[in-house]
């Protein structure tokens, strides 16, 4: 698989030997202490929208999985990330769901996926940590659009440096996650945001709490 050097500093961050960490520092104190949207939010977000065929675009270390409400007993879940250690961590945590796995790479041509498509589509804190594209963040939308039903949605959350209220310490964690390459969302705004999701979707919802955006997309534009 041929990847960028910045596509790849960005998800080389999260390692096994960091994923093991992840909940406490990430999911809970990041999220209550920098960014200033609870993790409780996050699961809510699932359980408002997540469906009996999901694809979790770089799943982290699948706390939302597993503490959210499926509708149906037995999902069909398949989780896509470029950095192989997430894939293996959350198939481990969600066994019960037994899910399939695609290693793929969001600013290239994505392969065949299974389960294809889908009623939903989660790609949380992903944004933040990709380059930019020629084209812009909104490519990545375009090419998950096509992986939705016609009725599906399409949710998620992303931290933005512009358009939402920041304090001097999400500033500063901001600037360090992007001096050692974890974050590349200095042009990531409220206002990029809704013009990329207004391009391909003819519904969009987005919600500021703290430092993220929350959005929610349904019906895909040809």
């Amino acid at each position: 698989m041929t990847t960028s050097a910045t596509t790849d500093s960005g998800q080389s961050f999260y390692r096994a030997n960091r994923l093991n960490g992840y909940d406490l520092v990430t999911v809970n104190a990041a999220n209550r202490l920098l960014w200033r949207c609870p993790p409780e939010r996050f699961v809510e977000h699932y359980n408002q929208n997540v469906s009996g065929r999901h694809l979790d675009v770089g799943p982290g270390t699948g706390y939302y999985l597993d503490h959210c409400r499926f509708p149906v007993p037995d999902p069909a879940i398949t989780l896509l990330d470029l950095n192989p250690d997430p894939l293996t961590f959350v198939a481990g945590r969600i066994a019960r769901y037994a899910p399939a796995t695609v290693r793929a790479d969001l600013l290239g041509e994505l392969p065949a996926i299974p389960n294809a498509p889908f009623d939903s589509i989660a790609i949380n804190y992903v944004l933040h940590c990709l380059p930019d594209p020629p084209t812009g963040k909104q490519e990545v939308f375009a090419r998950l659009k096509s992986l939705l039903t016609a009725n599906g949605v399409l949710f998620g959350s992303t931290v933005v440096t512009g358009g939402a209220p920041q304090t001097p310490f999400s500033n500063a964690f901001n600037a360090l996650y992007q001096r050692m390459g974890a974050f590349h969302n200095q042009n990531d705004t409220v206002d990029m945001l809704h013009g990329a999701l207004q391009q391909h979707f003819a519904n969009h919802v987005l919600e500021i709490r703290g430092s993220v955006a929350l959005f929610t997309a349904r019906r895909p534009l040809p």
